[in-house]
């Protein structure tokens, strides 16, 4: 894989939580886990959770829970597919999932986690190459993983995953050019893909809407902001929303919950959880 380096001048391990009704942002509780680059996350039923991600000295897979009614992080059964990073989570129904990723090579392993029973089930292999980088979103009981880098390129690849058979389907592809780095997220009964960037260091803006009624990609209007990678997207009461800089998310009630991850390399993933949104 290719190197991109960014330096960011946050070197903030913590949360900041934002009520968009008042547009204001306010420090929660420091992530639970060491300080890393690179992890992901998802939410479940009013709860957000971190794991995975490059230390400085190590690979994480560990899994964090964040409960915003009390504030506080909670470590729970570390990841079943062993420590990685660049991977995908997502959530479906009250299940939450992570897979593909570096290990430090290319994955495509797939794991669901049960939140009640605190533990990890290894599923169907993602249908698409291993991969690092990727997106991943839910829309109604379906789970969405695209884009990404599947040595040598990156990749437009879409798929689509329905835990009741357990089985992974090829779908239309994203726009007409691979992409890594990239942010997804779903409003409704639609999902959303766009920024990136491609084996030539372009740096994308475009933002495209998918359809899982008509397998279909329209393409919206360009990011407000310039083209860019690794940023990390949400959603709160039907809008979207693009964090400029790497982090990861998850969501619950009406308040958003980020965490800035170090001041290196970094890319992120963003998932909502009822109404609130964790990063990392």
């Amino acid at each position: 894989m290719k190197t991109k380096t960014c330096i960011f001048a946050i070197l903030l391990v913590g949360g900041l939580m934002s009520s968009h009704a008042q547009n204001t942002w306010t420090q929660k509780a420091d992530f639970g886990g060491g300080v890393r680059i690179y992890a992901t996350g998802f939410s479940i039923e009013g709860k957000g959770y971190l794991g995975t991600g490059l230390g400085e000295f190590t690979t994480f897979n560990d899994l964090w829970e964040y409960d915003p009614t009390t504030n506080a992080w909670t470590q729970k059964a570390d990841f079943g597919g062993g420590a990685r990073y660049l991977a995908v989570g997502l959530s479906i129904g009250s299940k939450g999932y992570i897979g593909t990723g570096f290990d430090p090579f290319e994955t495509k392993d797939f794991w669901e986690y049960d939140p009640t029973m605190n533990s990890w089930t290894q599923k169907a292999d993602f249908g698409g190459p291993g991969t690092a980088g990727a997106v991943g979103f839910s829309i109604g009981s379906k789970g969405y993983i695209g884009t990404g880098w599947a040595y040598p390129t990156g990749t437009n690849n879409f798929w689509e995953y329905d835990p009741s058979v357990n089985t992974w389907t090829r779908k239309a592809d994203v726009g007409s050019v691979g992409r890594e780095f990239a942010v997804g997220f779903a409003i409704g009964g639609k999902g959303y893909i766009g920024t990136g960037t491609d084996d030539l260091s372009n740096f994308f803006n475009d933002f495209w809407e998918y359809d899982p009624a008509g397998d279909s990609w329209t393409k919206k209007a360009d990011f407000g902001g310039s083209g860019r990678w690794g940023a990390a997207g949400f959603n709160i009461d039907g809008k979207g929303y693009m964090e400029p800089e790497p982090t990861v998310a998850a969501i619950s009630g009406n308040m958003i919950l980020l965490l800035t991850l170090g001041q290196k390399k970094r890319t992120s993933a963003g998932v909502a959880v009822g109404e609130r949104l964790a990063l990392a």
